[in-house]
């Protein structure tokens, strides 16, 4: 797509930030072994970090949105890029657990900050910038395995610092971007929507973000432990797989029904993760997986925004975000009690009460049954 003319600063800005924070949200996973020898921590243990990182990531919106009320967004976006910068350094330069569990959920609260600011810049423009930015994140999410591969085996500081010169040169981007002022939301449709509809929508959101999370997180741990060669390489193609699978769907939107879609997505998710409990199908299985739950996200949020009020969207996002702290950790604590195998396992049961919430939800929508959007990128 051409990009508009005198929006290239936005664009370059927008493109630093999601490749930014995909490599951050990606990099934590394939981290864990030597986080574990470093420190000296079971694998449970080292889950944490993630964990903390989305309880930042979940707050983040929620700061920003206080904060719109006083600030610009513009300065709300600075602010959020600081946070990160010093979330990141302090994961780096930590020589101690409690001080490192401290530096991810300061990063995660910038990076839930710019996620929510940039998100609603590029919502602004269209269905095809926010795509595309998005896009830039699933790149950042492919690298970032490989990046751990190739500086992060000694020690874990490497990769971060690498993560944080990128984030430090968003301090001063995000200054020349001139976003419109955002408006006191409007709410839409306030009665006679179904709070045990949005209760199930919540949920969905919730098991999604632990599912994308919790896999993309364990598969490097999990693949080692069944000495697979090259872990991180399968990682890098799972998060390779969601990617394009974003961008399959997008193209597929007007042709496919949501409900069908989500059928497929937690099906297929649910039918990999049980694969993926074999050691031989499992590299194979973790990437199919990928590939399943790429459109599950975008898919879940039009047909909110079509048979709930749009202005409640934003708490699904933040309950998405405390899926993908508390899953992963689940993961971990199952691991420790039952082994390895339930990492896999873990997963299809609860892509499994996916696919039983999506039957519930169109059966609660009823006659509201959503409507096809028109998607382009």
């Amino acid at each position: 797509m051409t990009l508009p003319r005198g929006q290239w600063p936005l664009y370059a800005v927008g493109f630093l930030a999601f490749f930014t924070m995909g490599l951050l949200q990606a990099g934590y996973g394939p981290s864990y072994p030597t986080l574990a020898r470093e420190f000296q921590l079971t694998l449970d243990r080292v889950a944490f970090v993630t964990s903390l990182h989305f309880f930042g990531s979940a707050s983040g919106p929620l700061l920003l949105g206080v904060l719109l009320t006083r600030l610009s967004l513009r300065n709300g976006l600075g602010l959020g890029s600081l946070l990160l910068v010093l979330g990141v350094a302090g994961v780096a330069l930590a020589s101690s657990w409690p001080l490192l569990l401290a530096a991810a959920l300061l990063g995660g609260l910038g990076f839930g900050m710019l996620s929510a600011g940039f998100n609603l810049v590029f919502a602004e423009l269209g269905p095809g910038p926010a795509n595309l930015v998005n896009g830039v994140f699933g790149v950042g999410s492919v690298v970032s395995p490989l990046l751990v591969l190739a500086a992060g085996q000694q020690a874990h500081a490497p990769p971060f610092w690498m993560i944080g010169v990128l984030a430090a040169v968003l301090v001063p981007g995000v200054r020349v971007l001139r976003p419109r002022p955002v408006q006191a939301a409007q709410e839409q449709g306030a009665d006679g929507w179904s709070r045990p509809l949005l209760a199930l929508f919540l949920l969905a959101f919730f098991l999604y973000v632990g599912i994308e999370t919790g896999l993309g997180s364990w598969i490097t741990a999990y693949l080692q432990a069944q000495r697979s060669p090259r872990p991180e390489l399968i990682t890098s193609l799972y998060w390779l797989a969601l990617t394009v699978g974003r961008f399959v769907f997008a193209f597929l939107g007007s042709r496919v029904s949501m409900f069908a879609t989500l059928l497929f997505g937690s099906a297929g998710a649910a039918l990999c993760a049980l694969a993926a409990a074999l050691p031989v199908a499992a590299p194979v299985a973790f990437v199919l997986a990928g590939f399943c739950v790429a459109p599950l996200f975008a898919t879940l949020l039009s047909w909110l925004t079509r048979v709930l009020p749009s202005t409640l969207a934003p708490y699904a996002l933040t309950v998405g975000s405390l899926g993908g702290a508390v899953l992963p950790a689940l993961s971990g604590l199952l691991s420790r009690q039952f082994g390895m195998v339930s990492i896999p396992l873990t997963s299809a049961a609860v892509a499994a009460l996916l696919l039983a919430l999506v039957l519930l939800i169109r059966r609660q929508a009823g006659s509201s049954r959503p409507r096809q959007p028109q998607q382009s990128l």
